[in-house]
């Protein structure tokens, strides 16, 4: 079975993918983390989630992927500067550390599967030699390195495309701007495009084709993808979509993620796919493709706010109702919704919390407390014992007399 693995550090999210071309194998297992590098003192480093809790100082670093090739690399916590392309280095290993273990064969040689890392189309060729550089002297040399474009266009063309070898144009959208680059039989044609944020995505399109003599019909289709914040508003790359689809009335389709789509694209190259002589056998997507931490972190913030502006519109409605039993612990949830119905069972609820074995008792209560079988038994004993004093009284006192 031929197997391999695809990884892309993105600006705000970064992705590894592990998948099968062959027909019948698994859907692909995919890795999604933010691009947030942490530098333990150990010298070990995490990518992704929140700064570990460790002895000395951790130093955490992020928004490094556009200085990469920069000769004045990047500032960390203590005043220190990193190459950022060391740290995208750095970065990948974390996230093939999270697809261990990988099978010791499935690789197109035979042996370990192969590894792909897609990185910025806009990219010059000295970039990428310093991105190469810092793989090499990290002993990653045996990672292959392939352009977003050229992943995108290797998702596309063994997922979706009916006929090999075709000209494809990707369009990517980032926060600052939008990159064109025209594929045909898997390779680049020529430079891509990069334009600054404000224009046309059919005008920008137009422009590339028309550097080689080409014009809309002859484009297969066009692939959207994108990166940064704009990737995580999936209307509005839906929209530019639409607009390329409507205005040259061809085929455009958004890839997953849509930031995934290099990714997912670079597993599929590392597996062994060719573009000109490829038959459609798709490598399918997991349920799960568009969760990521970002998007989770979003969520978790929402549910939050709006479960935060509940309580303090409960509280000032209710003001009888104290803070403490409002926002009590999940394991008494029952109890305190129950007390923030029934102003009056407040009393009963702080109990509750004091001494477990009243749980049955309080939830009960409607607008009062309702009194167990113990307390009642007290009150007919009282009662029984004040009669016998009485009548004891009354004999006495007809004996004396």
């Amino acid at each position: 079975m031929a197997i391999g693995v695809g990884l892309r550090i993105g600006t705000v999210v970064s992705t590894a993918v592990v998948a099968s071309n062959d027909p019948g194998s698994p859907d692909p297992i995919v890795i999604a983390r933010d691009t947030v590098l942490h530098m333990c003192p150990d010298g070990t480093a995490i990518l992704g989630g929140s700064a570990p809790r460790s002895f000395g100082e951790t130093h955490t670093v992020s928004a490094f992927l556009p200085s990469v090739g920069n000769p004045a690399g990047v500032e960390v916590g203590d005043g220190s500067r990193f190459r950022a392309e060391d740290l995208v280095a750095g970065s990948m290993r974390c996230l093939l550390r999270e697809c261990e273990p990988l099978p010791d064969h499935g690789g197109r040689t035979g042996g370990a599967p192969d590894i792909f890392a897609a990185y910025p189309t806009r990219w010059d060729s000295a970039t990428v030699a310093a991105l190469r550089d810092a793989l090499d002297y990290a002993d990653m040399s045996y990672l292959s390195l392939v352009s977003d474009a050229e992943a995108a266009a290797a998702w596309f063309e063994s997922e979706i495309a009916e006929r090999p070898g075709q000209l494809v144009g990707i369009y990517h959208v980032d926060d600052t701007g939008a990159t064109v680059a025209l594929i045909r039989s898997g390779v680049e044609a020529g430079k891509a495009f990069r334009f600054p944020s404000g224009g046309t995505p059919t005008a920008q399109l137009a422009t590339a084709l028309g550097a080689f003599g080409w014009l809309p019909s002859n484009l297969d289709a066009v692939v959207v993808t994108g990166d940064g914040l704009i990737a995580r508003d999936s209307a509005a790359v839906q929209g530019l979509a639409d607009t390329v689809s409507e205005k040259f009335d061809v085929r455009c389709v958004v890839g997953p993620g849509p930031e995934q789509t290099a990714a997912l694209g670079a597993a599929i190259r590392a597996a062994g796919f060719n573009p000109t002589t490829h038959k459609i056998t798709p490598i399918g997507l997991p349920p799960s493709y568009e969760v990521t931490e970002v998007i989770e972190a979003l969520a978790d913030t929402d549910t939050d706010t709006d479960t935060e502006a509940e309580l303090n519109s409960d509280a000032q409605e209710k003001p009888s109702v104290s803070a403490a039993v409002v926002a009590d612990t999940p394991a008494r949830t029952s109890v305190s919704t129950q007390v923030k119905d029934d102003p009056v069972t407040v009393a009963t609820a702080t109990q509750v919390q004091d001494d477990p074995a009243t749980v049955a008792t309080a939830t009960r209560a409607g607008n009062k407390p309702v009194p167990d079988a113990s307390s009642r038994d007290s009150w007919l004993m009282a009662a029984a014992v004040g009669v016998v004093l009485v009548l004891f009284a009354i004999v006495f006192v007809w004996l004396v007399l």
